[in-house]
C-alpha cells in the first residue's frame, strides 16, 4: 500500500514545517496542527507545504510503480466520450446543492447576507471556476487516482477500496484544527460518492465533475449566505452537505452513479 504510506506521511511533514516556523518565531511547539494566534507566516508556510506534499504524491506515485505521469493520469482522464461525465457530474452536484439552498431559503433556514466587501466577493467569483477545477483535480488525483487505484492494484476488493479511501478522504479534512468535527459524517458520505464514481467508471472524469460542482456552489454561495440552522438540517458554514438532508442528497447521487454509470 504505497499510496497510503505516502498520505500518512503528509501530516508528519506538515507538523515538522509548523514546528520549524514556530521555533523560528521563538514560540512554543504545538502537538496540534493549528496556526491560531500564530504569525501569518506560519499559516502561509503551512499551506505551501501541504499543497507541495499533495502534488509530490501525485507526481511521485506513478514513478514508484514504474509508470510515467502522462501514462498514469492519461488513463485516468481518457481522451474519449467519457469526458462528458465530468459535465454531467458537475450539473448533478449543482442541482442537488442549489435545490437544498432554495428549500432552506424558502423555509427561512438561511439568510441572504453579504458578509464580505464588494472587492473581495468579486475577486472570489472571478476565481471560482479555476479554484473549483484545481481543487477537485488535485484531491481526486490524490485520493482516487493514487490511494484507491493503489488499493485496487494491491488486490483489495472494490468495496474495501471504497471504504478505506472514503475514511482517509474524510479524515484528511480534519488533520488541521477545525471548529467542528461532527461534519466528518458529511465528508465520509461525500468520499463514498466520489470513490463509487471512480469504481464504477474506472476513470476520474465523473468524480472530478461532481467534486468541482460541489466546490463551485459552496464557495460561490458562501459570501452571500448565513446559515441559521439547526446544524442537523443545514450543516454548518461551508459544509451544507454535513446535515441530514445533505447526506441524503449525497446518497441519492451515489444511487444515480451506481445505476447510470456502472461500467460492465
Amino acid at each position: 500500500m504505497i499510496a497510503l504510506s505516502f498520505l500518512l506521511a503528509i501530516p508528519v511533514v506538515m507538523w515538522l514545517a509548523q514546528a520549524a516556523m514556530l521555533r523560528f518565531h521563538q514560540l512554543p511547539l504545538r502537538w496540534q496542527l493549528s496556526s491560531k494566534d500564530a504569525p501569518r507566516s506560519v499559516r502561509i508556510v503551512g499551506r505551501i507545504v501541504t499543497q507541495s506534499a499533495l502534488l509530490a504524491v501525485i507526481l511521485v506515485y506513478p514513478w514508484v510503480i514504474g509508470d510515467s505521469i502522462s501514462a498514469h493520469y492519461g488513463a485516468l482522464f481518457p481522451r474519449d466520450a467519457t469526458f462528458v461525465h465530468a459535465v454531467q457530474g458537475a450539473l448533478l452536484a449543482t442541482l442537488i446543492l442549489v435545490g437544498l439552498l432554495i428549500i432552506w431559503l424558502a423555509f427561512e433556514r438561511i439568510d441572504i447576507d453579504v458578509r464580505q466587501s464588494r472587492r473581495r466577493w468579486i475577486r472570489r467569483l472571478i476565481l471560482l471556476v479555476p479554484s473549483a477545477i484545481f481543487g477537485a483535480v488535485v484531491e481526486e488525483c490524490v485520493f482516487r487516482g493514487t490511494l484507491q487505484y493503489d488499493l485496487a492494484r494491491s488486490g483489495a476488493s472494490p468495496g474495501l477500496a471504497i471504504a478505506i479511501t472514503s475514511i482517509v478522504f474524510a479524515a484528511a479534512h480534519y488533520v488541521r484544527s477545525v471548529k467542528r468535527r461532527w461534519t466528518i459524517f458529511g465528508h465520509l458520505a461525500l468520499g463514498i460518492l466520489l470513490s463509487t464514481s471512480f469504481a464504477t467508471t474506472q476513470n476520474l472524469w465523473l468524480a472530478t465533475g461532481i467534486h468541482a460542482g460541489g466546490i463551485f456552489v459552496i464557495l460561490g454561495a458562501r459570501p452571500f449566505i448565513r446559515y441559521k440552522g439547526p446544524a442537523w438540517l443545514t450543516g454548518a458554514s461551508i459544509f451544507p452537505f454535513a446535515g441530514i438532508p445533505g447526506i441524503v442528497g449525497l446518497a441519492i447521487l451515489t444511487t444515480i452513479v451506481l445505476t447510470r454509470y456502472s461500467n460492465p
